[in-house]
């Protein structure tokens, strides 16, 4: 009864204060180093370069950087593709993995050790890239947008962690839909993927992650300029901006000179509107996907 009155007293506890300012704590050290970007993002360069970095606010706010970069020619050809290949990549991967993740999960299924075997061995060894890219131009996919979908086709770590949620649901489920007339197929679209929401969810945002950040692929595997992705687009401008440093700093200009020549913008400042730009979307989109992980969650619960 005792505990009862100190659970209903609403007084917080030692530990639940300790453990609160701990979180907060921890939060800080998590997101003030973004924050740091962008407050950087928004400063001149060159006051950034001669008093030292900023570390609450600008000292000299300036957009000119957010403005090289989406005043870049290239920029909405790199949205375009990008937004694309993630929207078709992602769900694509995750379908491809879940098929074979639950195949794999059936104790019964012929062959399974020696295909469960091929899985775990193209998750530590691959081809190489010349290999890789020999097969690319054979399948005649190279300067082709479908090599963004068919390099990340399948993932063995996918595999592993929707495995290891496939293992956990009751054989039941399978047999009374067996019962019931439903094949393989049906089992698998109308009562496996509902029950394996959160599974499903989760692998679909470290596809999409995936998707959005590479750029390897495109300078590998492509060369229209019409197939460039944001990531690369941003890799080729700090790169120019790199080298416009290099040669400043051997001219040995002084800061007026500086500041006449490039004006606000540094290699720095690019570098973190360009990281800022790239992540914003995957932020936004993220505190809406952990309202369906959790959703997901209970209603796995409730139907095991």
């Amino acid at each position: 009864m005792n505990h009862v009155k100190r659970l209903t007293t609403g007084r917080l506890k030692p530990f639940d204060i300790i453990s609160g300012a701990m979180l907060l704590l921890f939060a800080g050290f998590v997101v003030y180093p973004f924050y740091q970007c962008l407050i950087i993002s928004l400063s001149n360069g060159v006051d950034i370069e001669l008093n030292g970095v900023v570390y609450l606010w600008p000292r000299v706010f300036s957009l000119e950087s957010y403005g090289l970069v989406l005043k870049n020619p290239a920029f909405l050809i790199g949205t375009r593709n990008t937004v694309l290949r993630t929207l078709l990549g992602a769900p694509l991967s995750v379908m491809i993995t879940a098929m074979y993740a639950y195949a794999i999960s059936h104790r019964e299924l012929v062959l399974r050790k020696a295909i469960s075997t091929l899985g775990l061995v193209s998750m530590y060894f691959g081809g190489g890239l010349i290999p890789t890219f020999l097969l690319i131009r054979d399948l005649g996919l190279y300067d082709r947008f479908e090599v963004y979908l068919l390099i990340y086709t399948f993932s063995m770590f996918y595999a592993l962690v929707l495995l290891a949620y496939f293992k956990g649901l009751p054989r039941s489920l399978e047999e009374c839909a067996m019962i019931d007339g439903a094949n393989e197929i049906v089992v698998f679209f109308r009562i496996i993927l509902p029950i394996a929401k959160p599974a499903f969810a989760a692998v679909l945002l470290f596809a999409a992650v995936q998707q959005w950040n590479s750029w390897f692929d495109c300078m590998i595997y492509t060369e229209n300029p019409q197939l460039e992705v944001l990531s690369y687009i941003f890799a080729k401008l700090l790169l120019t901006q790199n080298y416009l440093k290099q040669a400043i700093s051997a001219e040995g200009m002084s800061a007026e000179e500086l500041m006449a020549l490039r004006g606000p913008i540094t290699s720095l400042t690019i570098q973190m509107a360009t990281m800022i730009i790239a992540t914003a979307p995957i932020i936004c989109i993220y505190p809406f996907l952990q309202k369906y992980f959790v959703k997901g969650i209970m209603i796995g619960s409730l139907k095991g």
